[in-house]
C-alpha cells in the first residue's frame, strides 16, 4: 500500500541545513497498523508528512497504492490526498462549527453532493460512537471526544490510508486506550492501512503489527512488533522497550542477596508454562521471585522474571542450564553461592 524509496527531507533553518529524513526505505502492506517510534527530533513527523506530501521530499519516491505522489500534477495530487486521511495530536477542529459541521466540511471539500452529506455524517458519527454529540461544538467536548471527531473527519472521503500524528499524546491513559481500541476496530472493519507516529512504545505494543524505530532521521530498526520486543538489536530500541517491559531492582535487594540473581526471558507459549516451578522441583535450590511481568503483544505472550536462586554452586549452575534450555534466555545479574 505504501512504499518509501530512498526518501530524504532537508530543511534550511536560520542558515543551517537539517537532514530531518535520511535515506528511508519502507514497505507498508495493506491492512497494516504500522508504528514509527522515536524521541523528539528523530524525524517522525517529517517522515509522516512526506507520505501525503504535506512536506514535499527533497528526494526519493512516495508510492501509495502503486502511484508515485511526487510525480503527480497538482490536481491529481489533490484527488490522491483525499484517499489519505490524517488525524493530529491537537485535533485541529474548526471551533466555530459543530461536530457535524466539522465532518460535513471535509465532505464538501471532497465534492460530495449536498443531499448525501447528512447521511454520511450520521454514518461516521455512529462509527466513532458520537451519534448523540452532532450539534455540540468542540469546546463542549472532552479530549477523547475531540479526537473521535478528528477520526470521523479523516474517514469522511473513504480513505485507504490513515496517518496518525501523535494522535494520543494529548490524552490521558484511559482515553488513549479507548482511542487505540477504536483505531483497531476501524482497521479491522474497513481494512484500512494505518501509520502512526509516537514516542510511546506502549502505544506500539497495543495495536501495531509492525514498527520502525527512528533516530536522527534514519530508521535504525524495523520489523514485526513481537520480534522487535522479543529480540531488539539497537540500544535505542532496547531503551524504548525497557520502559514497557523492564524493571530495575532496588540496590538494597542486590546488596542483601544471598544467592544468584537471574533475569529470565520467556517468549511465545513458554511464557505460559510452569518452567520455573519445574526447575525448582528438579534442583536442590530455593527460588525467590523478585519481579515478573507478562505482556501480550499481538496476542502473543512475552514475559520475564527476575529471580534469586539460593543453593550450592553446582545446583545453581544446573538450574540455570535448565532454564536456558527451556526459555528464551537467562542473564545472570549477580552471582552468589551458598555451600
Amino acid at each position: 500500500m505504501i512504499e518509501l524509496v530512498n526518501l530524504n527531507k532537508r530543511y534550511q533553518l536560520q542558515g543551517k541545513v537539517i537532514d530531518a529524513v535520511q535515506d528511508v526505505n519502507v514497505h507498508i502492506h495493506q491492512g497494516d497498523i504500522y508504528g514509527i517510534v522515536g524521541y523528539s527530533g528523530a524525524g517522525k513527523s517529517s517522515l509522516l508528512r512526506c507520505i501525503n506530501l504535506l512536506e514535499r521530499p527533497t528526494s526519493g519516491q512516495v508510492l501509495v497504492g502503486g502511484v508515485d505522489l511526487t510525480r503527480l500534477p497538482k490536481e491529481r495530487l489533490r484527488l490522491a490526498r483525499q484517499k489519505i486521511g490524517m488525524i493530529f495530536q491537537h485535533f485541529n477542529l474548526i471551533t466555530s462549527k459543530t461536530v457535524a459541521g466539522n465532518i460535513a466540511f471535509n465532505l464538501k471539500a471532497g465534492g460530495w453532493p449536498s443531499s448525501k452529506i447528512p447521511g454520511r455524517v450520521k454514518e461516521l458519527l455512529e462509527l466513532v460512537g458520537l451519534q448523540d454529540r452532532h450539534q455540540q461544538y468542540p469546546a463542549q467536548l472532552s479530549g477523547g471526544q475531540k479526537q473521535r471527531v478528528g477520526i470521523a473527519r479523516a474517514l469522511a472521503n473513504n480513505p485507504t490510508v490513515l496517518l496518525c500524528d501523535e494522535a494520543t499524546s494529548a490524552l490521558d491513559p484511559k482515553t488513549t486506550e479507548s482511542i487505540l481500541q477504536l483505531l483497531l476496530e476501524i482497521n479491522r472493519k474497513l481494512n484500512l492501512t494505518i501509520v502512526l507516529i509516537t514516542h510511546e512504545m506502549e502505544v506500539v505494543k497495543d495495536i501495531c503489527n509492525r514498527v520502525a524505530v527512528m533516530q536522527d532521521g534514519r530508521i535504525i530498526e524495523e520489523g514485526a512488533t513481537y520480534s522487535i520486543f522479543a529480540d531488539p538489536v539497537h540500544s535505542l530500541t532496547r531503551d524504548f522497550i525497557a520502559r514497557v517491559l523492564d524493571f530495575k531492582l532496588p540496590q538494597r535487594l542486590l546488596d542483601e542477596s544471598r544467592g544468584t540473581i537471574v533475569r529470565i526471558l520467556f517468549r511465545d507459549s513458554r511464557a505460559e508454562e510452569a518452567v520455573v516451578s519445574d526447575v525448582l522441583q528438579a534442583c536442590r535450590i530455593k527460588g525467590n521471585i523478585l519481579h515478573g511481568k507478562i505482556e501480550y503483544i499481538q496476542e502473543q505472550p512475552l514475559g520475564f522474571f527476575i529471580m534469586e536462586i539460593i543453593g550450592a554452586a553446582e545446583e545453581q549452575e544446573r538450574a540455570i542450564a535448565m532454564l536456558q534450555d527451556r526459555t528464551a534466555g537467562v542473564e545472570v545479574i549477580q552471582h552468589g553461592y551458598m555451600a
